[in-house]
């Protein structure tokens, strides 16, 4: 069983590979090169799974990274964690939406429409209020 803050660090690593995942192939291109593709194949059914396995996600991360690695390719689901300051507290007048992961596994957050790679559907928009 995953800690809470290891749950944290697997859904930023979920997020990360699914930005790579959605860049023209470039990811399942690497993985080929190496024999690895099937890895992918795996995340994304671990991903998509209504039974999560936490545990085995992290695991084929893990190979992932060690695959991309032999390439010279580093730290690919590896969180960056840098400080940003927080934003003015005045308020706004539009409505504000944020888009999140559809299946609710991931970080990922955006402030316009983007699509998840991994599950196959645009972010879900959730009002901010």
């Amino acid at each position: 069983m995953l800690s809470d803050d290891e749950l944290v660090e697997l859904a930023e690593r979920v997020e990360r590979l699914c930005r790579e995942h959605s860049r023209d192939g470039q990811l399942r291109g690497l993985l080929e090169e190496d024999g690895a593709e099937a890895l992918l194949d795996e995340a994304m059914a671990l991903v998509t799974a209504a039974d999560f396995a936490p545990a085995r996600l992290r695991e084929v991360l893990d190979e992932i990274e060690r695959a991309l690695a032999a390439q010279g390719v580093h730290g690919l689901t590896r969180p960056n964690r840098e400080w940003t300051p927080l934003p003015g507290v005045r308020p706004r007048e539009e409505a504000l939406t944020a888009r999140i992961c559809p299946l609710g596994r991931c970080t990922r957050a955006a402030a316009d429409p983007e699509h998840c790679a991994l599950a196959g559907r645009d972010l879900e928009p959730v009002p901010l209020t």
